[in-house]
């Protein structure tokens, strides 16, 4: 996961590329005529309307929360609470062995990247060695618990992070603006120092910190 404050700035940056609500007018049905000069009746200037927004408006774009914006490397699928268990004591072992973290960035972004792709993703920037290690973590935790009977694809990790899902109101146009806000945006640099271990629908369930 990026720093909170990482998370909270892209986030941030996300809504402040959603076009204003369109504005509708009120009718005034005060009466704004007055009694001139031998009781002629004079009616002053109209009032401005008041603006006010027409309603619901469905966002271009659904920010995801910060504590959703993780480096996602695999998926284990339903697990009893046994099972849990001794994939998250495997996974302990493995983040220990590790070599000492990487360092990364936020810098640039991506949309749609596969046909089941519904996300706007913010790519990760760092040296290549800084990248393979990123990439030596992944494999490492997948390979670790194939031992115990779960197999899955060790070069399915990409170095990016999602920022939010695209909606119905969603615009090609949009999408563009995004990403091209992001591609100028730089993060502070910071370690991969854990690795997250979330339950689905309850959050986080261990935190394991890489390299002992």
């Amino acid at each position: 996961m990026p720093p909170t404050e990482t998370a909270e700035a892209l986030a941030a940056l996300v809504r402040s590329l959603e076009p204003q609500p369109a504005k509708r007018g009120v009718t005034s049905h005060l009466d704004t005529s007055k009694r001139g000069f031998l009781g002629r009746r004079r009616t002053a200037a109209p009032p401005e309307p008041e603006p006010e927004p027409e309603g619901p408006v469905v966002p271009m774009l659904e920010v995801l929360a910060p504590g959703q914006m993780l480096i996602p490397v695999t998926d284990f699928g339903w697990l009893t609470p046994d099972d849990a268990r001794r994939v998250g004591d495997v996974l302990t072992e493995v983040c220990a062995g590790l070599p000492a973290a990487p360092m990364v960035q936020v810098q640039g972004g991506s949309a749609l990247v596969d046909p089941d792709d519904r996300s706007v993703w913010a790519n990760l920037s760092a040296s290549n060695d800084e990248l393979r290690a990123m990439g030596d973590i992944a494999r490492a935790l997948v390979s670790g618990i194939e031992p115990l009977g779960y197999y899955r694809d060790r070069r399915q990790f990409k170095s990016r992070l999602p920022l939010a899902t695209i909606t119905e109101a969603t615009t090609v146009e949009h999408l563009e603006r995004v990403l091209s806000a992001l591609e100028l945006y730089r993060s502070d640099p910071w370690q991969i120092t854990e690795v997250t271990v979330f339950k689905r629908g309850s959050g986080v369930w261990r935190t394991l910190p890489v390299g002992g």
